[in-house]
């Protein structure tokens, strides 16, 4: 006796899929859009977002250089007022003043160094960060070793006085070279280009 195969009702067969080309390219060419979309809204906000950060920077370092300028023009006017063969009293008094310019100049190179080191620069921008940092160092020791140098000429321990004002100019030339550091690495980041070879 032949046993009888029952018929799957026709709720349980699987559909067929007809494969519609034209809808596939359709819904591919959707996905590929929106591929594209997403990553050209990710370039431009990765762009904004570096061009806020340098701007930021450069204005930090803006900001820096001018009251540097203005330290310097302190400095300037106070070798300038100073006679020719200024008397003991005279010199004491220089001395004094020049040493409060000095406590202010690393003030303020304290200040600037702590505000841009703590800026977030793109990743070509921070050799460029880096040496001015280092710049601010340099002068900010150079001006504590001033403020030493007059500090030891106030209490007449002139030896002491010689080695400080030494100590800051090795310190200055320092930051000029630390300056000329930052320069060539500001403009091989706004060339984009490689470091050249020292």
């Amino acid at each position: 006796m032949a046993l009888a195969i029952p018929k799957i009702p026709d709720v349980l067969r699987l559909p067929k899929i007809a494969v519609d080309r034209r809808r596939a390219l359709t819904a591919a060419g959707a996905v590929a859009a929106v591929i594209a979309v997403a990553f050209i809204g990710w370039t431009l906000h990765v762009g904004w977002t570096e061009d806020r950060q340098v701007a930021a920077f450069g204005g930090h370092v803006a900001a820096s250089e001018a009251d540097l300028a203005r330290v310097s023009a302190k400095i300037s006017s106070c070798i300038s007022s100073r006679p020719e063969y200024p008397s003991v009293a005279e010199s004491d008094t220089a001395m004094r003043e020049f040493a409060a310019i000095a406590e202010y100049g690393r003030v303020v190179t304290a200040y600037h160094r702590q505000v841009i080191g703590a800026d977030e620069v793109p990743e070509a921008y921070t050799g460029v960060q880096s040496a001015y940092i280092r710049a601010l160092d340099h002068l900010n020791r150079a001006f504590s070793l001033w403020s030493s140098a007059a500090a030891a000429y106030d209490a007449k321990a002139y030896a002491a006085a010689k080695d400080h004002l030494a100590g800051a100019d090795r310190a200055w030339k320092d930051y000029v070279a630390a300056i000329g550091d930052y320069d060539r690495e500001l403009r091989i980041a706004e060339e984009g280009g490689e470091i050249p070879p020292a």
